[in-house]
């Protein structure tokens, strides 16, 4: 019996454990209103707000915990030292954070001082609950009511403890805790450590620092957003279709065609260091620029820019002499498309991402983009990745291969996923690199990698902005061994020596405001560089306070050129009707997806889909689905192999099916094979590293099947035509 005493001693302590402090007490507070004004209706403006806390001296204080949030963002100091800030996102003021602050406090009267940040104008306010525990037992608790002082005004030393605040206005109750437009929340039941910045420890560069030669980055920042907040009017479509983790350029789903990130003006920073002034370099008037790339030996600056007036942004190029302009920017694209994200390829071409496909993505019907190149000095695009999808930012890797952001939007499978793929520069030899393990169960519509920014860097890594900050990787590693990066990166580019230039927000998340740039200013006005393979990484500031928000940084120097790769596929058979490819699967059952009815599966259905041409123009979610032909079926062989020739450049699906044609499992992404291509997989899923478990599979020792449309094929309307919680209804039950 004795031995059970550890364990009900065990027991008992955790039962009494207290629960987490909840933000009961706390009310919502702001500025006084002023005279006739709405209490729910606050401008665009900062806030400072005050409040102070007695701690006895009689015990030592044991536990100290600040649970805060603010519509919309906040950066909080107790007597004088930095405590933390919001994550700079203004729509997670509905996830309040828990700080462990014992370490600011002390006996006696303790000052907490916060300077709160309205984004939008509408509702505004602070939360906040300070609670400190003694060693005997006593507390002492401080809420925000009307006992804190709040004043727009912004006052020298107004943060530090004996700062007289006694002329400030008494700060207004907006709404009780649980009340308002912001309802029940609550912080999470572990405390953070306080004095921790949102962006990482800042890092000092040491006297023979190698700062780089020259950068270019968008400054000015205009990029099309919209808050959370404010739903109903006529941009209400892009708090549906535009979800950027921390404003940052991660592809969770983005369906705007235009940018990711747009600005005003170019800025050239040399040498790029902190005591530098930048000087512009290209202004956009009323016009936007954005996708700023530099070609591979530094001499001009490839960007997307569109006219004040016009329309479509387009392709230009911009000479550089001794890392300035020699000379207007030239155009190279045309046309009623949006040409956007250039980047040059080794044999000298451009590769870039455009909507001039003419088809329509299947879920909120945006204009679909692939990429496609042109030469050194324009002239006729060339189609390089036959999508009806997203295909975005494509970056060339130190093997010669183009990486890019690939988001797939199946509405006719009820999911979203973001991955990072790459194909040769022919669009040959599709392979997805980074997300590709994420597993075939998505618990709900999305399976979004969140994804963006790729950045190659010489040594065959690449690293990307996520939605926690930043990861670098080998293409095709795992993703449990990625390097992650904790820092609130916007976006990333790799320098010429392995290093990392970032966009990084300034620490005091609401300064943006402060600075007059309201809720168009940018979260991020700071460019640092990062060393991801120093023991602990921090980021070295190159250019701070830019007010009026930055982002899209490239180096302005030579890069070692990358492997130039030939063509694989026949040229004369490239852009020609009729063509096809082949695709060979070595085993289909080797597959992360055990959950399907394997014993039942004798065969595989190979789909077609095609986008649409045509959307409506009286909905900004059109959910039009995609026209999917029915190819036909092929057996599979008794190694789990099978083969197939397919239609050239078209989006192919397969869906293994038992022996009556009913469909156990579909797959949930198109692939695509070009013109004279043989594309093969080991099996679906599975890690890059997995060799083929026998020799040549069964499938390739007899001609390939050819499913290739003779006469009228059975077509359908591939999508879901039901949107209120019904999204699984696939493809078959509409073959059906």
């Amino acid at each position: 019996m004795s031995r059970l005493w550890p364990l009900v001693l065990l027991v008992a302590a955790v039962a009494a454990q207290p629960a987490a402090e909840d933000l009961s007490g706390a009310q919502w507070i702001w500025r006084e209103v002023d005279a006739g004004g709405n209490p729910l209706d606050f401008p665009v403006e900062v806030v400072r707000l005050r409040g102070r806390l007695a701690v006895s001296e009689v015990s030592p204080i044991a536990s100290a915990e600040l649970q805060i949030t603010c519509d919309n963002l906040y950066s909080f100091t107790i007597n004088g030292r930095y405590g933390g800030e919001s994550d700079g996102n203004p729509d997670h003021w509905r996830l309040p954070r828990r700080f462990d602050v014992k370490d600011l406090l002390h006996a006696g009267h303790n000052t907490i001082a916060i300077e709160a940040g309205n984004t939008l104008a509408g509702p505004a306010g602070l939360l906040a609950k300070l609670v400190v525990t003694l060693v005997d037992g006593t507390r002492a608790v401080l809420v925000s009511d009307e006992t804190w002082r709040a004043t727009r005004a912004d006052e020298p030393n107004w943060t530090q403890p004996d700062y007289n605040d006694q002329g400030w206005p008494l700060a207004m109750v907006v709404a009780p805790f649980g009340q308002g437009p912001w309802g029940a929340i609550a912080a999470p039941d572990t405390a953070e450590p306080a004095g921790q910045q949102a962006s990482g420890p800042e890092a000092e560069a040491p006297a023979d620092y190698a700062w780089p030669e020259a950068i270019a980055f968008i400054g000015d920042d205009c990029s099309l957003s919209l808050r959370q907040a404010g739903r109903g009017g006529a941009w209400t479509s892009l708090t549906i279709t535009i979800f950027n983790p921390r404003d940052s350029r991660a592809f969770p789903e983005h369906d705007l065609p235009a940018p990711m990130k747009v600005g005003r003006r170019i800025y050239r920073l040399g040498p790029a260091r902190p005591d530098s002034e930048p000087e512009v370099l290209f202004d956009a008037g009323e016009g936007a620029v954005g996708s700023l790339a530099a070609t591979l030996d530094g001499t001009a600056l490839l960007f997307s820019y569109v006219p004040a007036g016009e329309s479509f942004f387009h392709v230009y190029r911009l000479p550089l002499r001794r890392g300035r302009a020699a000379g207007p920017p030239e155009q190279l694209t045309f046309g009623t498309h949006h040409d956007i994200d250039p980047a040059e390829l080794p044999d000298g071409r451009i590769v870039f991402t455009s909507t001039r496909t003419g088809l329509f993505e299947e879920y909120h019907s945006p204009p679909a983009r692939g990429l496609f190149t042109i030469g050194p000095d324009g002239g006729e695009p060339q189609l390089l990745t036959p999508t009806f999808i997203f295909d975005n930012e494509p970056e060339v890797l130190a093997d010669g291969r183009i990486i890019f952001v690939r988001t797939d939007n199946f509405f006719d499978r009820g999911k979203v996923e973001v991955l990072l793929h790459a194909v040769h520069p022919d669009g040959s030899r599709g392979q997805t690199e980074f997300g590709l393990e994420l597993g075939p169960s998505y618990g709900g519509r999305l399976r979004a990698y969140a994804a963006g920014s790729p950045a190659p860097l010489d040594d065959g890594r690449v690293a990307f902005v996520t939605s926690g900050g930043l990861a670098i990787g080998t293409p095709g590693q795992p993703g449990r061994l990625l390097r992650h990066l904790p820092f609130d990166a916007g976006d990333v580019a790799a320098t010429p020596d392995g290093r990392l230039l970032v966009s990084l927000p300034q620490r005091l998340t609401v300064g943006s405001i402060a600075a007059g740039g309201g809720a168009d200013a940018g979260r991020f006005q700071r460019l640092a560089l990062i060393d991801p393979d120093a023991a602990e990484p921090a980021p070295l500031t190159v250019l701070a306070n830019w007010p009026t928000g930055l982002h899209s940084p490239v180096v302005l120097a030579a890069r070692r050129r990358p492997v130039a790769l030939p063509s694989v596929l026949p040229a004369d058979r490239l852009g020609q009707p009729g063509q096809t490819g082949l695709l060979v699967c070595q085993d289909v059952r080797r597959t992360l997806n055990t959950g399907a009815g394997w014993d039942h599966i004798k065969a595989i259905r190979v789909l077609a889909g095609a986008g649409q041409t045509l959307r409506s123009s009286h909905s900004y979610i059109v959910h039009a689905g995609s026209t999917v032909t029915e190819l036909g079926t092929v057996p599979i062989a008794p190694d789990g192999s099978f083969a197939v020739e397919v239609p050239a450049d078209t989006a192919i699906a397969f869906q293994a099916v038992d022996a009556e044609g009913r469909s156990e499992l579909n797959e949930m992404s198109w692939i695509y094979v070009r013109a004279g291509e043989r594309r093969s997989c080991v099996g679906c899923h599975q890690p890059r590293s997995d060799a083929p478990p026998r020799g040549l599979p069964l499938s390739a020792t007899v001609p390939a099947m050819r499913l290739v449309p003779e006469t009228e094929p059975f077509q359908f309307r591939g999508n879901n035509a039901a949107v209120t919680g019904l999204m699984e209804l696939q493809f078959d039950r509409y073959r059906e």
